[in-house]
């Protein structure tokens, strides 16, 4: 009796392993072919609207932005920060 269990394991796997193999087989005996890549015909450019007409006339240069601080960035608060002083004098 117990080999009987053995033997049915045994060409359970074997019988796997059978289809396996075949399907492996059969897929490296046929490979796929490549697919072909379609390319889209390219648009007019003027029915996409890509070509755009010709400015009547130049725009203006655009002005230069207020500073938002008034005396600009404060690099010396800011090399003081890094470096650990203190900022405001320290009252006694």
């Amino acid at each position: 009796m117990r080999i009987l269990r053995h033997l049915a394991l045994g060409s359970a796997f074997a019988l796997c392993a059978g289809i396996v193999g075949f399907a492996c087989a059969d897929r490296l005996d046929h490979p796929r072919s490549a697919p072909v890549l379609v390319r889209a015909p390219v648009p007019e450019p003027s029915a996409t609207g890509s070509i755009l007409p010709a400015p009547k006339e130049a725009a203006p240069p655009p002005k230069a932005a207020a500073p938002k601080i008034p005396n600009g960035f404060d690099t010396e608060r800011l090399h003081a920060l890094m470096r650990g002083d203190p900022i405001a004098p320290q009252r006694r």
